[in-house]
C-alpha cells in the first residue's frame, strides 16, 4: 500500500511559531512572502494586537502581533509574513517561520484563534472581516503533524 491517500485534500501552509511555544500554520495562498522586521510607527487607537504599521514594498500596512492575537502575551518577533487580502495587505509579526509544507485540510483544525485574547476576535471582526477570515483558516498543529512531512501517513 502506497503511503498517499487518495481523494485527501492537502494544501501548501507556512508553518510558523506564533511566539516560542505554539506551532502554528497559515495557508500559503494568502502569504506574499516573508521577510526580517522593518522600522515600525505605532498607530495609535489601534487594538492591542496590532503593533503598528511599516512601510513594505511601498505601501503602508498593519503589523499584527501573532502572539499578542493568539495568547494575549507579547513575544518576540523576528520574522513577518506579509499576508495578501483581496486589494490589501497586512503583516504578521511571528516569532519563527519554519518554512512551507503540505499539510491534510481537516474540517475541524485547531483554529489559531481559539486562545485568542478575550475581545480580539470581536475587535478583528468589526475592524477587518477578511483578515478575520484569513486568520480562521490558519491553525495549529501539533509537532508530530510537521514532523511527518509531505509523504507521512
Amino acid at each position: 500500500a502506497g503511503r498517499h491517500h487518495r481523494g485527501m485534500n492537502r494544501e501548501l501552509f507556512v508553518v510558523f511559531r506564533p511566539d516560542e511555544r505554539a506551532l502554528a500554520a497559515i495557508p500559503a495562498r494568502h502569504v506574499r512572502e516573508t521577510m526580517r522586521p522593518l522600522p515600525l510607527e505605532p498607530l495609535h487607537g489601534a487594538p492591542a494586537f496590532v503593533s503598528g504599521a511599516a512601510v513594505v514594498r511601498g505601501k503602508v500596512v498593519p503589523v499584527v502581533d501573532a502572539a499578542k492575537l493568539v495568547s494575549g502575551q507579547a513575544s518576540t518577533a523576528t520574522r513577518w509574513i506579509a499576508l495578501q487580502i483581496g486589494t490589501r495587505s497586512a503583516v504578521l509579526a511571528v516569532h519563527q517561520v519554519l518554512g512551507v509544507q503540505p499539510l491534510d485540510v481537516v474540517k475541524e483544525p485547531a483554529p489559531l484563534l481559539a486562545g485568542a485574547a478575550r475581545g480580539a476576535i470581536d475587535e478583528l471582526a468589526s475592524r477587518d472581516g477578511e483578515l478575520l477570515a484569513i486568520l480562521r483558516a490558519s491553525r495549529l498543529i501539533d509537532l508530530g503533524e510537521a514532523a511527518r512531512g509531505p509523504d507521512a501517513r
